[in-house]
């Protein structure tokens, strides 16, 4: 900024000169503070001012507006009555958040009510402007002559934030969305009508209907979506205004679970029931033994998985009511821990014990599902569960029992380490229920890895679960909206000459699955597990880890964004996290000047080693942050923990708790109610995500606040659509439901390319990774071909390719690379995005 300090002595020369050419002058003259955000005794005064006008202060006040302009700043202050320590002072920012010093000081020595004038250069398109008053009631600091000039004709800009799509809604309920008329230009914008919200639609909390929104300022309103029948419902809202009308579309979709859902929609068996069964068979299961066994044997035949060659029957049972194992107490079994020697140390409670397991579950046809979907929370020490639907059907040497098997999977407690398993037994209409075959064979942990086997009394209470119509129509829906899946062998087949084998080649030492969407096909590979392949890979729990910072922290900033503007997108760390400020008013802190998007960028400023993971890596973060479960204990760490090194944007530091200090920070701006359910509500349901997304780890405490850094769990399809929806740029059913220009910054498209992490090959922005595949050392394109992905801890990654292509890989290889998708995904297209 250039700075040009005058006394009063030429101000009338100064003044007259420049208002010829401002572009917007605020003197007070209409005798209003409309526009200004003011705090303590902020008043219209007529006894020192350059006009008829000014602006006073007194007690401590402050008064702060926006203006949507730019070019040369002046402004002018005067000062009475200060007393030593007491002062009056003028900041100007082009941002609100980063003030730098002030534009005019005044003290006691300059108290003689003479008017000094700054002048300043801003750029960006708007101009904040904050007067600080420092003293008692009898201090007093009087703001006039302000003037911005070379903003060009004042004109109006209307941009309306929000979102029209409801999703599905029950017949007789209601949905809301918030929308945000801002006017982001530097004149009066005067807006008249809402129309075309027509029933089921209306308006609800009018504040935009014939009402003049001023420049920076903003009106909002809500529209309730009330479906009264089952179908789609749209319309187009239009928003009339001075500037340029602005239209919204809105749809949803009424539906009513009283409706029964057609069995048609799933999978049937059509075999005999003759499947040739050596393993699991009926009298095993009435026994009280169990050997680890090939997972083949808790599907429908043995050893073929495949639903469709399958020779079982359609089930003669139904199951509905509750599956409960060992009189709901927690079950010792068999535990093998096979690399670590973290159970031997004790840093688990009980890892051999099932937790207890007293859950509902409806049948539709040869598919079970369980009532409750994602994490469940459960009393155990180390585990919680995830359950999911699994399979019903009739084997002729099973004496007129159905036979069941349900995937599920054990969570490590306030971590993300999923440990993958399948229960499998057999039941009658009358009740009869053999015992429960149950083992745990694998897992996405690069730290803890066992087998967990056993057999378990079970008991099987049958009655009516509440909302089973629903639940089905649901899992329907679900299985619907996957994408159509091949087997990733048959991409050599659709596209001969690629090699699918080379596919995560780099991750076989630790392959869990992996995958790659292309032309609207899921060509997909099976899940390993130290026992066969499992037979529900579909359903298969695969951990987040760090892929939650883009897929959750960062879907979250870029849904705010799209709804509430600048303001989201460029909010304060210390002004939304009050554990971050350690002054008064945060001004002391040294996140008084990062904003929650540095803090997704992992280039806050503050960090202790200067390496792109030194600090991740200490053993102080594993002490103080992972494995603490508090909010209180994670925020103190994440607040307090580094020191300021560099200016924040301009040095990578990654630290899992600068993500979750931004999540606190947007839950805490979003006032309406929790964020993290609100982007389920609003971008994981419209995306048809698993309701396995629906849930988070979450801090064990009242605040119950999400990870947002980790501790998501995905299915295969929803790795896939994740990446997809970047690729889209954040529309959803048509829809911008996410921001595009941070979506453009994830895909590099927007003109910045992050910070360097690891070299000059590596970037990061927006929770996504970077890399520049014109760098490897035998390119298949030139230098600059960058290419945006996702990464997890141990070997995991989701890979958005420039031509099109959306890569998928899980394991704990504990490798990153993608270098084999790269070279036989270019077989198929240009893979460089030139």
């Amino acid at each position: 900024m250039k700075i040009a300090l005058r006394h009063a002595l030429g101000i009338s020369l100064l003044l007259t000169s420049s208002t010829a050419l401002a572009d917007i002058t605020e003197d007070f003259e209409d005798a209003n503070l409309d526009g200004w955000t003011t705090s303590g005794q902020v008043e219209i005064n007529t006894i020192k001012t350059l006009g008829n006008y000014s602006m006073r202060l007194k007690g401590g006040a402050t008064a702060e507006r926006a203006f949507a302009a730019d070019g040369d700043v002046t402004v002018a202050l005067a000062a009475t009555s200060l007393e030593s320590n007491d002062f009056c002072e003028v900041y100007v920012s082009e941002d609100g958040q980063n003030w730098g010093g002030a534009l005019i000081t005044l003290n006691s020595v300059q108290d003689n009510g003479a008017f000094s004038t700054a002048t300043t250069t801003t750029n960006g398109g708007v101009t904040h402007i904050r007067y600080v008053q420092t003293g008692t009631s009898a201090d007093y600091c009087y703001a006039d002559g302000i003037q911005i000039v070379g903003a060009g004709i004042p004109q109006p800009v209307a941009e309306l934030s929000g979102s029209g799509a409801f999703g599905s809604v029950l017949v007789g309920s209601s949905a809301s969305s918030s929308f945000s008329l801002a006017n982001t230009g530097n004149a009066d914008l005067t807006v008249t009508t809402i129309s075309g919200v027509s029933a089921p639609f209306s308006l609800a909390n009018d504040g935009c209907s014939n009402t003049t929104v001023l420049a920076g300022q903003a009106c909002t309103f809500d529209v309730v979506y009330a479906p009264t029948a089952v179908g789609s419902d749209n319309a187009s809202m239009t928003v009339a205004n001075s500037d340029q009308n602005r239209s919204a579309a809105l749809s949803g979709s009424g539906t009513d679970n009283s409706t029964p859902p057609p069995s048609v929609d799933l999978h049937v068996f059509t075999g005999a029931g003759n499947v040739a069964r050596t393993a699991l068979t009926l009298a095993q299961l009435n026994g009280t033994s169990l050997n680890l066994t090939d997972y083949g044997a808790f599907s429908h035949g043995q050893p073929e998985i495949n639903a469709d060659a399958s020779n079982a029957a359609q089930p003669s049972n139904v199951f509905e009511g509750r599956l409960v194992l060992n009189g709901g107490n927690a079950t010792p079994l068999n535990f093998d821990e096979t690399t670590s020697g973290r159970a031997q140390a004790g840093n688990y409670v009980a890892p051999g014990t099932l937790p207890a397991f007293d859950f509902e579950f409806v049948q539709s046809g040869s598919h079970i599902i369980p009532k409750t979907r994602g994490l469940i929370v459960t009393a155990h020490g180390d585990w919680n569960y995830i359950l999911e639907p699994g399979r019903v059907w009739n084997e002729n040497n099973d004496q007129g029992y159905s036979r069941v098997a349900i995937p599920f999977a054990l969570q490590e407690k306030q971590a993300n380490c999923t440990h993958n398993g399948m229960m499998t037994f057999a039941f009658k209409d009358d009740g009869s229920v053999t015992n429960v075959a149950v083992q745990v064979g694998a897992e996405t942990c690069l730290y803890f890895q066992y087998n967990l086997w056993g057999m378990v009394d079970a008991q099987y209470v049958q009655g009516a679960v509440t909302d089973a119509n629903g639940i089905i129509t649901a899992y329907q829906a679900e299985v619907a909206n996957r994408y159509p899946t091949k087997p990733l062998t048959d991409i050599a087949v659709d596209f001969p000459g690629v090699v699918a084998a080379n596919f995560a080649a780099e991750q076989s030492a630790g392959a869990t699955t992996h995958g790659v969407l292309y032309n609207g096909v899921h060509y997909a590979a099976p899940c390993s597990t130290r026992f066969g392949d499992y037979p529900y890979c579909e359903v298969m729990s695969l951990p987040s880890y760090s892929t939650a910072k883009t897929a959750t922290a960062n879907f979250a900033h870029a849904l705010l964004t799209q709804q509430y503007g600048d303001t989201a997108r460029y909010m304060s760390v210390s002004q939304n996290v009050a554990e971050c400020q350690d002054g008064i008013n945060g001004t002391d802190s040294i996140w008084s000047d990062v904003t929650v998007e540095n803090a997704l960028d992992m280039a806050t400023g503050n960090y202790r080693l200067s390496s792109y993971e030194g600090d991740e890596g200490s053993s102080n973060v594993l002490n103080n942050f992972f494995l603490v479960y508090t909010h209180d204990q994670k925020i103190q760490h994440a607040c307090e923990r580094y020191i300021r090194k560099s200016a924040p944007d301009t040095h990578f530091s990654y630290h899992s708790s600068d993500t979750y200090i931004a999540g606190v920070a947007m839950d805490n701006f979003y006032t309406a109610g929790d964020l993290f359910d609100k982007l389920v509500d609003e971008v994981y349901k419209p995306l048809n995500l698993s309701p396995v997304t629906y849930t988070s780890v979450r801090t064990d405490d009242a605040v119950a606040d999400p990870f947002w850094s980790h501790g998501m769990t995905w299915h295969k399809d929803d790795m896939i659509k994740l990446g997809q929806v970047i690729n889209d740029r954040g529309v959803i059913n048509g829809q911008q439901v996410m921001s595009a220009a941070i979506m453009d910054d994830m895909l590099l498209k927007g003109g910045d390319l992050g910070l360097e992490t690891y070299g000059a090959e590596s970037t990061y922005l927006n929770g996504v990774w970077t890399y520049d595949m014109g760098q490897r050392s035998t390119p298949l394109c030139p230098t600059g071909s960058w290419v945006s992905y996702m990464s997890g801890y141990g070997g995991i990654g989701i890979v958005m390719f420039p031509n099109g292509a959306v890569y998928y890989f899980v394991s704990d290889s504990n490798s990153f690379a993608f270098g084999g998708a790269e070279a036989e995904l270019h077989k198929i297209s240009n893979i460089c995005g030139q």
